[in-house]
């Protein structure tokens, strides 16, 4: 008994580690976007642009299609994260710990990644947009950091709590 529950625990460990992994390499290929779109609007300039939240409106004088693209893009990050917890977990309880640990390490290794590439944000307190659904969110970069830590901490404890790969007793549940 003691060894099947020692599997299980193995293996809620390595999903974590995979999930971890998958939003690292995600969290990459969402900052190389980024580099290349700064690069890309302010080609001129040698630093990458500040895409402060005043940045929106002006995107969208001079490259209107670049925000419906962008929202699109978040979109789609979303429905990756999504499609990601149902493949990741066999319940609901899983599935959530899957989404909360993928989007919580997604987004803080996706400035990790930033300021490896472009040292950008030279602070956690500079202000960025963080998403454009369905409207232009700011905020310093240490909100999101913060709450994709909690975000983070919260789906490993749903995957490494007990109750994550089996459905509740009804004793369990009064």
């Amino acid at each position: 008994m003691a060894e099947i529950a020692r599997d299980k625990l193995s293996n809620r460990l390595l999903q974590v580690l995979w999930t971890g992994l998958f939003a690292v390499g995600m969290a990459f290929t969402e900052a190389a976007v980024v580099v290349y779109l700064r690069q890309f609007l302010h080609s001129g300039s040698p630093i990458p642009a500040d895409l402060g939240h005043w940045t929106v409106r002006e995107l969208a004088r001079n490259h209107p299609w670049v925000p419906v693209v962008e929202q699109l893009r978040e979109a789609s990050t979303i429905i990756m994260l999504i499609a990601v917890a149902f493949l990741g977990g066999k319940t609901t309880r899983a599935r959530w710990g899957v989404f909360l640990l993928a989007f919580g390490v997604w987004d803080i290794f996706y400035y990790v990644w930033l300021y490896a590439l472009i040292r950008w944000p030279p602070s956690l307190l500079t202000w960025d947009v963080l998403f454009l659904i369905p409207v232009p969110w700011v905020a310093p970069v240490v909100v999101p950091v913060i709450a994709a830590a909690a975000m983070s901490l919260s789906g490993v404890w749903l995957l490494l709590s007990p109750r994550c790969t089996s459905h509740p007793s009804p004793t369990q549940v009064l």
